[in-house]
């Protein structure tokens, strides 16, 4: 129900910038149906509408050039089936997406209410329209936004699409969402040219000579990273669902859009402008990589915490089982730097604290010190300061330090009494992420832990 909201937000948005008066009906009509559906391929797919979806023989018709596709008179009268029924019925998931199915035992019955919610004809016809605006993202769930100015640029995009699908036969057709992940991530590109909008657009599955032809699924982060650097600063909330032969809702999530740039604004900060560029491919690649989007959910609302790389949890002491794995820092493997670096950022967008950042290099510094104090006690020392950095619990932390001050020399006397009194104020939450931003500013300068 919540796409014909959202498909209503968008005609008035569609009506406004073109100064059109289009009704729900006129537009599915003259300027929906057209586009998606009185083709050969469809553009979304029809359901169990009198839509329906165009009947393709086979593979080996289509590799050939002669796709058996229904005649022109045949899709006429399948759309003229949808208007008549939609015009005549009360919305049903027949001819109203996101709606409940017409028994209420059916799998897809989803929302049944007693409330005597509209039903009218400009329902089920906004809810085509809006459903075509979500955004499928890896993971098999789509994201419906309700901000005018996204969604004419994901309108922006059907064009081309339909463009796609017609330039290349063995395109599969009834990937409007998926689509839509793919080109909201290009167009909200800093690269992006207006005189040749698909220029760069890399959005094909690799596939055998032959062999249909997808439009890959992008990840959720991609997508969440473009908007936000377009809406910068706001929360945006996305209704997220699936439906299929079972429908599934994961609900109204709040998008808080600073969370999801901070990282990226720190790296860029940290490590250079130019450094990022060159990084921020491989970056995005490693972000919410920890867990996928349903279990993201969970927290409420989506933020940093969704954005962990995937292999950092072995690394930080208190979450670790049975122990932290040890670092590996290899300066000169490149892929390997940047894990490294995006691991570093992460932990420091989570503890929202910048100048955390020099605290953790100046602690890392103080414990090199120590190992490097001592030539004959190199390997106890470095030992104690591993024991140390692989502490589970503040107190544990705090006692491992207590030893290396009483083994110290007294120049580190005080270096160290700050180590413990920075720790002693950090939250306990924060602690874990704390020592390990330390860990990994250690094995930077020392390549040893």
């Amino acid at each position: 129900m919540y796409t014909t909201t959202v498909g209503k937000t968008f005609l008035k948005e569609y009506n406004e910038r073109l100064q059109t008066h289009y009704t729900a009906k006129t537009f599915f009509e003259e300027v929906f149906v057209p586009l998606f559906f009185d083709h050969q391929k469809y553009m979304m797919t029809g359901g169990n509408s009198p839509l329906e979806n165009p009947k393709i023989r086979g593979l080996h018709d289509m590799i050939k050039g002669n796709i058996p596709f229904e005649t022109a008179i045949k899709r006429k009268k399948r759309i003229d089936d949808m208007i008549h029924k939609v015009d005549h019925q009360r919305a049903d998931m027949s001819i109203a997406i996101g709606y409940k199915a017409a028994e209420k035992e059916s799998a897809t019955s989803c929302q049944v209410t007693s409330l005597d919610l509209p039903n009218d004809a400009d329902s089920s016809y906004l809810s085509w329209i809006g459903a075509a605006l979500g955004i499928t993202v890896f993971g098999n769930i789509t994201i419906l936004f309700n901000e005018p100015d996204l969604l004419w640029k994901i309108f922006e995009g059907w064009k081309y699409y339909r463009k796609y699908i017609e330039d290349i036969p063995l395109l599969k057709g009834n990937q409007i969402n998926v689509w839509n992940g793919q080109w909201i991530v290009h167009r909200y590109k800093f690269s992006f040219d207006e005189d040749d909008p698909t220029a760069g657009l890399g959005l094909l599955d690799n596939a055998s000579e032959g062999d249909i032809m997808n439009i890959s699924t992008v990840t959720w982060v991609k997508v969440l990273l473009a908007v936000a650097n377009r809406f910068s600063g706001s929360t945006l909330v996305g209704y997220l669902y699936n439906i299929g032969q079972k429908n599934t809702t994961l609900g109204f999530i709040p998008f808080n859009l600073e969370d999801l740039t901070r990282p990226n604004k720190l790296y860029q900060k940290i490590f250079g402008e130019d450094i990022f560029k060159q990084d921020v491919k491989a970056i995005e690649e490693l972000y919410g990589t920890a867990f996928g989007i349903r279990t993201a959910c969970q927290y409420g609302s989506i933020g940093v915490r969704a954005l962990e790389p995937k292999g950092l949890k072995s690394f930080i002491p208190e979450v670790a089982q049975p122990k932290a794995k040890y670092i590996i820092y290899k300066e000169n493997d490149n892929t390997q730097r940047i894990t490294f670096n995006t691991y570093l950022i992460w932990i420091l967008a989570m503890l929202n604290n910048e100048q955390l950042w020099d605290k953790s290099k100046q602690f890392a510094e103080t414990f090199k010190k120590y190992a490097c104090s001592d030539i004959d006690a190199r390997t106890k020392n470095s030992r104690q300061i591993t024991n140390a950095l692989s502490s589970k619990k503040r107190d544990q932390f705090i006692n491992n330090l207590a030893i290396i001050l009483d083994d110290c020399d007294d120049d580190l006397n005080e270096s160290l009494i700050e180590i413990a009194q920075t720790v002693a104020l950090i939250s306990i939450e924060n602690f874990s992420y704390f020592l390990t931003l330390i860990r990994f500013q250690y094995t930077a300068i020392s390549k040893t832990i």
